[in-house]
């Protein structure tokens, strides 16, 4: 079965040191076989990923709150407003 990442949004996210980094989230996608389509259709998964813009895998504990599994740094999202202000660290 085939497999692929959608991206669906991209947000920024706040370190405890008061630096903001970009975050996307992605969605997976499976492609399924329709027919004589040899391309088939991809359909959502219903899972759903955050990563950082370097790649690097977040883990989502709680609504709004990210975690890089492999340090703990935990990182707060924040709203579109206050991200305008200043630019995002990667």
């Amino acid at each position: 079965m085939d497999k692929q990442l959608h991206r669906l949004d991209t947000l920024q996210a706040r370190d405890p040191q008061g630096a903001l980094h970009t975050v996307h989230a992605y969605e997976h996608l499976v492609r399924l076989p329709v027919g004589a389509d040899p391309f088939g259709q991809w359909e959502p998964t219903g899972h759903i990923e955050f990563r950082l813009a370097s790649g690097q895998r977040l883990d989502m504990p709680q609504d709004d709150v990210f975690v890089v599994p492999d340090s703990g740094l935990r990182l707060t999202r924040v709203s579109a407003n206050e991200a305008a202000r200043e630019p995002a660290a990667a």
